[in-house]
């Protein structure tokens, strides 16, 4: 891969990084990030490119003895020079990363492990170590540097990606693998208006990285619960406000399935996510309280946050009225809707399901493909790419977005609604096909949220283009746009095609049954007349 790309590319990636940044979000910097920024310009060359080469290693111990940079003329003038200005500091490493951070052959030379054969497992040395506290950094003089402006640096590569996992490697990913997009950035919007959302997003981030840390100890519930108590009162600022419903869900289901019932019902409430509200009705109704429970079945009904919550306080709001006789009304009756189901008989040719039954159907003179999700969220993808990449306010602020930082929420809707009207009229009067195939041509390698490049190619698209009708994907557009980010699952495995016709075929092997959101799109399929079918598998016996 480092052939590909020019020399000295990381060092030019990173100063454009920083440079970005401190245009855009000057009024929001701290002292300290600009004279990080000031400071690391003062760097010679070399100096900057070993900082940076750290910067993007798993750190924040390095051995120095370990480095090996041969672009770095002098790496020992570098380091010494990094030292003075206070980019990375000389330390001896706590004994559990100083333990890491040496091999096996490295405790094996300590006095201590002297009698431990060759063969010992490093395990087994570091328990000896830890016990006896013996840091083999400082008994072996290893020289250990650790990496300075931590927090300074956390600070600029957020303000530039608005995330926490997006890095460096962002702009490889761009140059050699999936280029991103080009599309207009709003100079005079960026992601973030006030410094204390961009402190407040740090101090969640680091409660996040705890939370995980601790779920990965048996009992850890009740300091999980203390955890809780040391967020920040939720704020509703939007990048805010998910970020707090993440943590928040997900202790809580930690606390129910480790049997904490009460105390998860305490935490679910502090969160207004999706699934809150479902948690805490299903956790009363254990409790004993279903009339507490069936609240909250009505609250989900009369403001639903998505279809899956609204469908499970329809089918549980009934269940309780049922069973505890309570009053419901009309709006508990979910429609049942009965989706056929047939049953084929293949021969067992591969060990996926569905690529048997593609088999199955290709033999039989259809033309059949393995697409899952990807050939309708693939047409979606190429039928409103520019309006997925339009230039509205606010919607881009950094050359290496997927795609629109509203795409999953309402706004991406409610801030396109004439575009997406205007699509929705074109596709009707001109059909899809010469719109979708020349952005297909366009744009093929570029990356998309929707567009799968692996799955689909022009065979497919032009099958599915002229023997799938408007009207079939225009519905299924329009069912997408809804709730983008739960309605882009659940499409059927196959899609088969005769001369003038097609079909989408979900595959079962034995004791497979749908899934929920498999059977909303079934539901969704009936209404509308879209011809979609439910086959359940049955391997023939070897010889028949």
């Amino acid at each position: 891969m480092a052939d590909d790309l020019p020399e000295g590319y990381y060092l030019d990636n990173f100063t454009f990084l920083l440079d970005f940044v401190s245009r855009r979000y000057s009024d929001l910097l701290s002292e300290n990030e600009k004279q990080f920024h000031a400071s690391f310009q003062a760097l010679s060359p070399d100096s900057r490119k070993l900082f940076v080469r750290l910067t993007n290693r798993k750190g924040p111990y390095f051995r120095v003895d370990k480095l090996n940079y041969p672009e770095v003329a002098s790496l020992g003038v570098e380091i010494r020079a990094l030292v003075a200005a206070s980019f990375i500091l000389p330390t001896i490493p706590d004994l559990d990363a100083a333990i890491k951070i040496c091999s096996k052959a490295d405790l094996l030379r300590l006095e201590a492990c002297a009698d431990f054969p060759q063969s010992t497992k490093k395990q087994v040395l570091a328990d000896y170590l830890s016990s006896g506290q013996v840091n083999p950094v400082h008994e072996l003089t290893i020289e250990v540097v650790e990496l300075a402006w931590a927090e300074e640096l956390t600070v600029f590569k957020l303000l530039f990606f608005g995330n926490f996992h997006q890095d460096m490697t962002a702009f490889v990913m761009h140059e050699l693998v999936a280029p991103f997009e080009q599309y207009e950035i709003d100079g005079n919007t960026g992601l973030f208006q006030r410094r204390e959302v961009i402190d407040e997003l740090i101090v969640l981030q680091s409660l996040s990285d705890v939370s995980k840390q601790l779920m990965e100890t048996e009992g850890c519930g009740l300091d999980l619960l203390q955890l809780v108590d040391k967020l920040p009162a939720r704020n509703m600022e939007p990048v805010l406000s998910r970020r707090f419903d993440r943590i928040v869900n997900r202790i809580g289901r930690y606390l129910e399935r480790a049997d904490m019932i009460e105390e998860a019902v305490s935490v679910y409430c502090r969160a207004q996510a999706t699934p809150a509200r479902e948690r805490q009705a299903r956790i009363l109704d254990r409790l004993g309280d279903p009339q507490a429970a069936m609240a909250f079945c009505e609250s989900i009904i009369e403001t639903p946050l998505s279809e899956e919550e609204l469908e499970f306080a329809q089918r549980f709001g009934h269940r309780l009225a049922k069973k505890h006789q309570l009053k419901s009304g009309p709006e508990f009756n979910l429609p049942v809707q009965t989706i056929e189901q047939t049953i084929i008989q293949v021969a067992c040719v591969d060990s996926s399901v569905e690529l048997c039954a593609r088999t199955y159907y290709q033999n039989l003179g259809y033309e059949s493909y393995y697409v899952e999700n990807s050939l309708m969220r693939s047409l979606f993808g190429l039928c409103f790419w520019d309006i997925i990449y339009a230039p509205v306010s606010g919607a881009f602020f950094n050359p290496f977005q997927r795609s629109p930082i509203d795409l999953y929420t309402p706004d991406f809707v409610d801030s396109r609604r004439v575009l997406i009207a205007g699509r929705f009229k074109a596709l009707e009067k001109n059909g899809p096909r010469d719109l979708a195939m020349a952005i297909y041509r366009a744009k093929i390698g570029i990356t998309n949220p929707f567009v799968n490049w692996m799955y689909v190619d022009e065979q497919l698209l032009e099958a599915a283009l002229v023997k799938i009708p408007v009207q079939d994907l225009i519905r299924i557009f329009e069912r997408l746009l809804i709730d983008l980010k739960n309605n882009s699952s659940g499409f059927p495995d196959l899609i088969v095609f005769d001369q003038n016709s097609y079909r989408m075929v979900e595959i079962k092997g034995p004791g497979d049954k749908l899934q929920k959101n498999q059977a909303r799109w079934f539901r969704y399929f009936q209404e509308q007349a879209i011809p979609a079918a439910v086959v359940n598998v049955e391997y023939l016996e070897v010889g028949t």
